[in-house]
């Protein structure tokens, strides 16, 4: 039986169980308050000031009913001394720090899925399910901007989706604070839904019929579930071709 572990963060873990299913089932630890160590030992500097001190036991119920509606996790657990890990997903970390592939790729490399076909098929079939979709009524847009990446906003890209008249038909999954930036920033008067798991998380991006948003929670969920229409907000202080989150292969995502 194969058994699973992971330091965080969501993004980084939800993008890792692309190659979870596909080596297949087992348990799935999670390697509680790594996340300040992670940095410093990968990167060489503290985690930016979300990240640090996260993955603590809030967050691991936060995942836990997400992860436990996988057919593919048999259980899942917080790491002690007394498991054994077959496969260890923090080993993704000395080839992505480079940025030479996105996330998926990445992953695919560090546990020797070199073919281009399998690694394309991994990364085009949904590894994320939800037992039923979630709704907003009269709205069916997910929005999730995350605060962590501190750039301008795109100057055309969400003022022609306003003119497109997607303001109307929007609504904004995550944290308070970053609902209230987002409207700030954006103009965009759109209606606050709030969570309180994951699994409730991916099924309102379920049941939308198109995503909005940066690097964040809400964009590894949505290409996971592979299943909205994807607008994807590329960061300005790279290129978008060693962009982790630039995906090439997948025609359901949509860069601006």
């Amino acid at each position: 039986m194969n058994s699973y572990k992971h330091s965080g963060a969501f993004g980084d873990l939800i993008y890792g169980l692309s190659v979870v299913k596909h080596l297949g089932p087992g348990k799935f630890y999670l390697h509680l308050d790594q996340m300040n160590w992670v940095g410093t030992f990968y990167y060489g500097y503290l985690p930016d000031q979300y990240h640090q001190g996260r993955l603590n036991q809030a967050d691991y119920e936060f995942i836990r009913p997400l992860m436990e509606a996988q057919d593919y996790i048999t259980e899942f657990l917080v790491l002690d001394n007394t498991a054994e890990i077959t496969h260890n997903l923090d080993n993704f970390r000395p080839l992505f720090k480079k940025h030479n592939e996105n996330y998926l790729d990445t992953y695919c490399t560090t546990f020797g899925i070199m073919d281009s076909e399998l690694r394309n098929t991994i990364q085009n079939t949904a590894w994320l399910t939800v037992p039923e979709p979630l709704y907003v009524e009269g709205r069916d847009i997910a929005v999730n901007r995350s605060t962590r990446w501190v750039q301008p906003i795109p100057p055309f890209g969400y003022s022609r989706m306003k003119a497109k008249g997607w303001m109307d038909r929007a609504f904004f999954l995550g944290l308070p604070l970053e609902y209230d930036i987002f409207k700030q920033k954006t103009g965009w008067n759109i209606p606050y839904q709030p969570v309180s798991n994951m699994l409730e998380m991916a099924q309102y991006i379920k049941g939308a019929e198109q995503f909005i948003g940066n690097q964040s929670l809400g964009l590894a969920l949505a290409v996971a579930l592979n299943e909205p229409l994807i607008h994807v907000e590329q960061r300005v202080d790279m290129p978008l071709e060693i962009n982790e989150c630039y995906f090439p292969h997948n025609i359901k995502l949509h860069y601006f």
